[in-house]
C-alpha cells in the first residue's frame, strides 16, 4: 500500500482486524509516545477524496472515530464499547498525499461510559475538532 511505504509514518503501528470497515478505508495507524501518549495517523489517498478533489468529510469523521477507540483502549482494557454520540466541526481541507494526525483525549469516566475530544490537524492547520462518547458494553455470550 502507498501509505505502508511513507516515510511519515515512522514509528506508527497499524491498528487492524478490529473493525473490517476501518480496514476497508484504511489504512490508519497510531503511536504512543514516551508519556504514553496516542496521536493516530493516516496519508491522503485517492479513495479518501470527494468530488472537488478534497479529503472527504466522512473518512475525516471514520478516522476521528477510529482514534477515539485507540485513546479509550488503556481505560476499557478489555472492555468492549461502542460509540454512542460523535459530533464534529469541520474546519478546512485538504487533497491527495497529505499526512493527517490526530490527538485527544478522555475528559470524562463514568462505569458506563467514556467521553472523549480531539483534533485532526495536517500540519499546522486545523481539519476538524470531535468529541465522543462511548458506552462500555458486556461481550457477547457464547
Amino acid at each position: 500500500m502507498v501509505a505502508e511505504q511513507d516515510a511519515r509514518l515512522a514509528g506508527y503501528i497499524l491498528w487492524e482486524d478490529h473493525d473490517p470497515f476501518e480496514d476497508y478505508v484504511g489504512p490508519m495507524y497510531y503511536k504512543r509516545d514516551e508519556n504514553g501518549e496516542v496521536r493516530c495517523a493516516f496519508v491522503t489517498q485517492a479513495k479518501h477524496m470527494n468530488g472537488q478533489n478534497g479529503l472527504h468529510g466522512g473518512m475525516l469523521m471514520t478516522f476521528a472515530d477510529y482514534a477515539v477507540f485507540i485513546f479509550a483502549e488503556k481505560a476499557l482494557g478489555e472492555q468492549r464499547a461502542v460509540t454512542i454520540s460523535f459530533s464534529s466541526d469541520f474546519t478546512a481541507g485538504v487533497g491527495e498525499g497529505e499526512f493527517v494526525e490526530t490527538t485527544g483525549e478522555i475528559v470524562h469516566e463514568t462505569p458506563g461510559m467514556l467521553f472523549l475530544r480531539g483534533t485532526v490537524f495536517c500540519g499546522d492547520t486545523v481539519l476538524l475538532n470531535y468529541s465522543a462518547v462511548l458506552k462500555k458494553v458486556r461481550p457477547k455470550a457464547g
